[in-house]
């Protein structure tokens, strides 16, 4: 869930800060406000690209921050992607300077885009009105459809893709023996070149690291006898030496001790500290006893690190990568030696294995008819409200050929995967009459926002909770009692996560657990945009606008209450 944003220097915005809270967080104010600045903001928090026309007139840097509380599916996710992550806490935050540099991190640690969006992937989701909804995305269209199978889905695509996993490595191994014998010859010479070459090296763990401290111990031996030798004296030899001196104190304190009844204490404290310098003295004198110059030392251990970076350059980073490498390159060589050997058992453990995850997908498929079926039902049964009771929804169901592929189907190669081999489409027929269409063409941007909606509240019994989904002018076309629907839903699918909507209408506003006023004012010459939070009287005056304009009166403030207090109900 986001738990906060901060944005610095974004269009009009100088600096605004806006903490959100669980269920629905409605965002209104004059049209060009800045509304959808805030949405902006949040895409480029999901990756959107960023350029240096969106810095506000006269800043050198852009930052948008963005604060949210994740489970730790999240952190095992990023972890898998080699971004560690202990807390359950996740801070995105984007840079953009004036000369166009565009950085991004989590967590303060510096990411690329493409590790951004996987790492927000589930925890944000953006339905904007300039942007091309997720629901275009080939996946995310067969994800609602085995979203409404529950676990029977999930153990399904469990199935297929373990199954997948298994004929995809037999078959990689088969196509190695299959494939130019003089490339697998090759292969075989360079795995046994490598594995000897670090072989004769005779490495051991963390020897790098080892070697590297002895050399700097060589290299600075002439100063580290100085610090020893004159530790010693300092301690022990020279006149006044620390332990001398320890003695004299003693010697005063016990002059004492016939008095103070706290000397003997303090006495036998300074024995003990004197005793404990004493042999760190000794210590001191052992280890420099043992320090010397040895230039032919020096030189051995700088020929066998030169040894070892020749090494680190060709097969990893450290000594441990590098013996890390030879079990991998070791286990590749043994399998293809293994493989000539056995290739016509290689070949039927293939077919056998194909034929597995031919099984399974086709179960798959049979599921994802029945689910599909399910969710047209539940999806349409959400239109009524939300001023789509013309449109239809279907579900098409279909294989892409692919002549080359192993996987024959009714006598057809078709293309598959992991997720099975099916490619789901769903088409939406916006008014009676039409033909159904893919939904990226067939419908506005602010009804595509409301099918999403219908499509999420048809499977939110299915649907992790702690995603955060915004919508930029959903009510886009709408008013009356279906802008009243929009609103329910709204706050509806926000009880299993969280919801951001920007909207023009107090019908939808009225329902919000946390609402946002966007207001635009210039002040020296300046446009400035803020974003606050708007409780009790100032909702109500807020709801009024929405409803009268400026001209607002008791009639319009009685209205604005009367719609809030409706919706609390």
């Amino acid at each position: 869930m986001l738990r906060d944003l901060h944005v610095r220097n974004l269009a009009v915005i100088s600096e605004a800060a806006v903490e959100f809270g669980g269920g629905l967080n409605v965002l209104t104010g004059e049209t060009g406000a800045g509304k959808s600045i805030v949405v902006d903001a949040l895409s480029l928090l999901r990756g959107a690209r960023a350029n240096a026309d969106l810095l506000r007139s006269g800043a050198d840097r852009m930052v948008v921050t963005g604060r949210f509380d994740v489970d730790r599916a999240v952190l095992a996710a990023l972890a898998e992607s080699g971004l560690e992550v202990e807390e359950l806490e996740l801070v995105v935050r984007r840079e953009v300077g004036r000369e166009g540099r565009n950085r991004a991190f989590i967590n303060d640690q510096p990411v690329t885009l493409r590790l951004l969006k996987q790492a927000t992937a589930s925890v944000l989701h953006v339905h904007a009105q300039r942007e091309e909804l997720a629901l275009g995305d080939p996946d995310t269209q067969r994800a609602f459809v085995d979203a409404c199978g529950g676990e029977e889905a999930r153990a399904l695509g469990r199935e297929t893709a373990a199954a997948y996993e298994v004929y995809a490595g037999l078959a990689r191994r088969l196509a190695a023996v299959r494939g130019d014998r003089r490339l697998h010859d090759e292969r075989v010479d360079l795995l046994r070149f490598q594995l000897s070459e670090i072989d004769a090296a005779g490495l051991r763990a963390d020897e790098d690291v080892e070697l590297v401290a002895e050399r700097g111990r060589l290299r600075n031996s002439e100063a580290i006898a100085s610090a020893l030798g004159h530790g010693y004296l300092e301690l022990v030899e020279q006149d006044g030496a620390v332990v001398e001196r320890l003695a004299a104190v003693e010697h005063e304190l016990s002059s004492i001790a016939a008095w103070e009844p706290e000397a003997g204490a303090w006495l036998r404290e300074l024995e003990e500290v004197r005793i404990r310098l004493a042999e760190l003295a000794d210590t001191l004198r052992r280890e420099l006893d043992g320090v010397a110059a040895d230039p032919q030392r020096l030189d051995q251990v700088e020929e066998r690190l030169d040894a070892i970076d020749r090494l680190r350059r060709k097969y990893g980073d450290s000594v441990r990568a590098v013996l890390a490498f030879r079990e991998g390159a070791a286990a590749e060589l043994a399998q293809l030696e293994l493989d000539v050997r056995d290739s016509a058992a290689l070949e039927a453990d293939t077919a056998q294995a194909l034929e597995a995850y031919g099984a399974a997908a086709e179960r798959l498929s049979a599921g994802r008819r029945h689910w599909a079926a399910t969710l047209v039902e539940e999806a349409e049964r959400q239109f009524a409200d939300l001023a789509l009771e013309r449109a239809r929804l279907s579900v098409e169901l279909s294989r892409q050929p692919s002549p080359a592929s192993p996987l024959r189907i009714g006598g057809q190669g078709v293309e598959f995967g992991a997720a099975g081999c099916d490619r789901v489409e769903l088409l939406l027929a916006a008014n009676p009459g039409e033909a159904p269409k893919p939904l990226a063409t067939s419908a506005s941007g602010g009804e595509l926002s409301r099918v999403f909606l219908a499509l999420r509240l048809a499977v939110r019994r299915d649907e992790p909770g702690g995603v955060t989904m915004v919508f930029d002018e959903a009510d886009a076309g709408l008013g009356g009692e279906a802008a009243s629907a929009l609103g329910r839903k709204l706050r509806l699918l926000g009880r299993s996560g969280q919801i951001l909507a920007v909207t023009h209408l107090a019908q939808v506003a009225s329902f919000a657990d946390h609402h946002f006023g966007v207001r635009k004012a210039v002040s020296r010459g300046r446009t400035k945009t803020t974003v606050a939070r708007l409780d009790g009287e100032r909702r109500v005056e807020e709801i009024a606008r929405m409803l009268a304009g400026d001209q607002r009166t008791e009639v319009s403030r009685s209205h604005a209450e009367e719609l809030i207090a409706s919706a609390r109900a």
